[in-house]
C-alpha cells in the first residue's frame, strides 16, 4: 500500500524512533526550494528535517558524507543525525538533519545589516569549496556506501560546455541573434579558464534563499541537494547570477569579502565569476525554456544581458 497517508505514517515512525522527546512527532512538507523531498519534523520543541532521495537508485550517502566533512571543518551546515541507505518500505534513502536556526536572507533581510551575515557565509563558502571532489559535474549518487565524493565528468570543460550548443539553440525565444553570438564569443574567450585539473565541492545552488540568519546573526547554509564538483568560483558565479533577485540591493561584495579572508581570490576573479554566471544562466534558461513563460524566465534573460554587458565593459 502506497500513498500520502501511508508515507506520512512511515515518516512519523522514523521520526519517533530517531528523535528524542515524547509524544507523536509532527511531520509536514517543508517549504519549496529543496531539490529532493524534504519534511519538517517537530518533536520536544525541536525542529529537524527529514530528506528522501529522489528515487531507489539515487543514494543520499554522498550528501551525508558532504555534511559530515563540512561539519568536521566547522562549517555551519545541518548535522546529520540519522541515515538509512535504503528504507525497505519507502524504497529510497532517508536522511534526518538538525535545523539551521532563523530564516533565509531571501525571506527576511529588512532592517538588518546583511554585510556581516554575508561575510560569515563567504567564509563558510570558502571552506565548502575547499573540499576535494574526484571529477566534475553532479555528484554520483549510485554508490550506497560512498567513501569519497565522485562526480560524473572527467574535466571541467566537459561539465561546463558539454551541452552548451544544445542550450544556445533553445534561446532564440529569449535572446537576439547578436546576444547569442556574444555568448559564443565569450565562451571562446574564457576557454583558458576551463583548464582546471582539480575539482572542488560546490553547493551548486547558492543564493540568498540558502543563507540563514537569526536577528541579523549568521547561522548557516542549507540544502546540499545540488552538490557537484566544479571550479572554485562556480558558487560565486551562481550567487552573482541571482544577486538582487530576492534581496533588494547587490550584496555579492560582502560575500566576496568573507570568502577572501579564507582563500585569496585571483586577480581576474571578477571576470571569471561573470563567466560562470553566464554559463549557469544559459543552462538554467535553456532547461526552463519549455515551461510556461514566467517571471523567472524574464529574470534570467535580464541577468544574462547584464552579465554580457559587464563582460564587454
Amino acid at each position: 500500500m502506497r500513498g500520502p497517508d501511508h508515507e506520512n505514517r512511515l515518516l512519523r515512525e522514523i521520526a519517533a524512533h530517531v528523535l528524542p522527546g515524547s509524544g507523536w512527532p509532527a511531520v509536514e512538507p517543508a517549504e519549496s526550494g529543496f531539490s529532493t523531498p524534504v519534511y519538517r519534523i517537530a518533536r520536544g520543541g525541536t525542529t529537524f528535517y527529514l530528506r528522501l532521495a529522489e528515487g531507489p537508485e539515487a543514494s543520499l550517502a554522498p550528501e551525508v558524507l558532504a555534511h559530515d566533512l563540512l561539519c568536521a571543518r566547522g562549517v555551519r551546515v545541518p548535522e546529520v543525525v540519522h541515515f538509512e541507505p535504503f528504507h525497505p518500505h519507502l524504497q529510497r534513502s532517508v536522511m534526518v538533519t538538525t535545523a539551521i536556526p532563523g530564516r533565509s536572507l531571501a525571506a527576511d533581510s529588512q532592517g538588518i545589516d546583511v554585510g556581516p551575515v554575508l561575510a560569515a557565509a563567504g567564509r563558510d563558502l570558502a571552506a565548502i569549496n575547499g573540499v576535494e571532489v574526484a571529477g566534475f559535474g553532479f555528484i554520483r549518487r549510485d554508490q550506497p556506501g560512498a567513501l569519497r565524493l565522485e562526480a560524473e565528468a572527467p574535466t571541467v570543460r566537459a561539465f561546463a560546455l558539454g551541452d552548451v550548443e544544445e542550450h544556445l539553440a533553445t534561446l532564440a525565444a529569449f535572446l537576439a541573434p547578436d546576444e547569442i553570438q556574444a555568448i559564443c564569443t565569450t565562451v571562446t574567450y574564457g576557454d583558458a579558464w576551463l583548464d582546471a585539473d582539480r575539482a572542488t565541492l560546490a553547493h551548486g545552488d547558492l543564493d540568498a534563499t540558502h543563507i540563514y540568519h537569526q536577528d541579523g546573526r549568521y547561522t548557516g547554509i542549507i540544502d546540499f541537494g545540488e552538490i557537484r564538483g566544479a571550479d572554485p568560483l562556480y558558487d560565486l558565479g551562481h550567487f552573482a547570477l541571482h544577486d538582487g533577485e530576492t534581496v533588494p540591493s547587490r550584496v555579492l561584495p560582502h560575500l566576496l569579502a568573507g570568502y577572501g579572508e579564507v582563500v585569496p581570490l585571483p586577480p581576474d576573479h571578477a571576470l571569471r565569476i561573470r563567466f560562470w554566471s553566464l554559463l549557469i544562466g544559459v543552462r538554467a534558461l535553456a532547461r526552463s525554456a519549455n515551461r510556461p513563460r514566467a517571471a523567472y524566465h524574464n529574470y534570467l534573460t535580464h541577468a544574462i544581458r547584464q552579465t554580457l554587458a559587464a563582460l564587454a565593459a
